[in-house]
């Protein structure tokens, strides 16, 4: 997928395809990405990263920075676009997911931003056909609002929502509905504080 970016995606803005597109690879049970000024950055314990991964069959996972690729690509095209911290995919093409990571009071009009930045991803990237056809593949695809806050109950209170309960009766994440998202094959799903993605 780097290559697809760095050559394709460049191309077919007309733009010289690029040598910069940060990508990691690992087979870690656990792992966490965060965004930290703007670099992914992929963590190895538990608390230090924004998007926690759970890799319980060591299958081979690749994270893109896209927002650092999309950042370095010429003023005139990536300037007031929207995009998403990190494209994370696993090479055996079970899962194809797009990453907003946030460290912010989990109000309406940051998930609102969240999911225009992965939609606008999406779009960018399906446009152009060999990386559409490269997604294609993939058996599940979702866009992923991943936030290190979790809700409290009220502003006076001072305590995570329903005492964490949030975290045990959505383990897998909340699914929301976004027609826009599922008009081009993907789930959106909501991660917040402890939620774990799970590569099982």
């Amino acid at each position: 997928m780097d290559n697809l970016l760095k050559n394709e995606l460049t191309v077919f803005n007309g733009i010289s395809p690029s040598s910069l597109c940060t990508r990691f690879d690992t087979k870690l049970e656990y792992f966490e990405i965060e965004d930290n000024n703007r670099v992914i950055v992929i963590h190895a314990t538990t608390g230090s990263g924004t998007a926690r991964y759970h890799n319980p069959n060591g299958l081979d996972v690749v994270v893109i920075d896209y927002d650092g690729f999309l950042t370095g690509l010429p003023h005139n095209f990536q300037q007031g676009k929207e995009r998403c911290d990190a494209i994370v995919y696993t090479l055996n093409n079970s899962y194809f997911l797009l990453n907003e990571l946030k460290d912010r009071n989990p109000k309406r009009v940051v998930l609102t931003k969240a999911t225009s930045q992965l939609l606008s991803t999406l779009r960018e990237i399906t446009k152009v056909p060999i990386i559409n056809s490269f997604v294609s593949a993939f058996a599940k695809k979702r866009c992923l609002y991943c936030n290190k806050q979790i809700l409290s109950p009220s502003t006076t209170i001072n305590a995570t929502f329903a005492f964490n309960r949030i975290g045990v009766l959505a383990q897998n994440g909340l699914k929301l509905s976004n027609p826009q998202i599922e008009a081009l094959g993907f789930e959106l799903f909501e991660f917040m504080g402890n939620h774990t993605i799970n590569l099982v």
